[in-house]
């Protein structure tokens, strides 16, 4: 009788071990989990926000060229010409 409750206690002794050792991996991963969610939603509105102000910039750049006066200059005009580019192109990659 005493060897079957030293061996319960053992059994017991192990399986509460193991079981201690599964909740604190557990509590890792959801707290991993939480951050890489976290992390996801901040990376949404950074790029949200930055497709908002790639549009206005976009429609800034079109209406401060609408008669063409900075294409017709040389310097400024590649210089526009670049900018504009960038900005089209970045507004169809978002």
């Amino acid at each position: 009788m005493i060897i079957t409750i030293i061996i319960l206690s053992v059994i017991l002794t192990f399986s509460v071990y193991v079981n201690l050792n599964q909740m604190r991996t557990q509590e890792k991963q959801e707290d991993y989990i939480t951050d890489l969610e976290n992390s996801n939603t901040e990376y949404y509105n950074f790029f949200t926000q930055l497709k908002t102000k790639l549009g206005q910039a976009n429609s800034v750049i079109r209406n401060a060229d609408r008669i063409g006066a900075f294409e017709a200059s040389d310097e400024i005009g590649e210089s526009f010409k670049i900018i504009r580019d960038v900005t089209d192109d970045l507004n169809k990659g978002f």
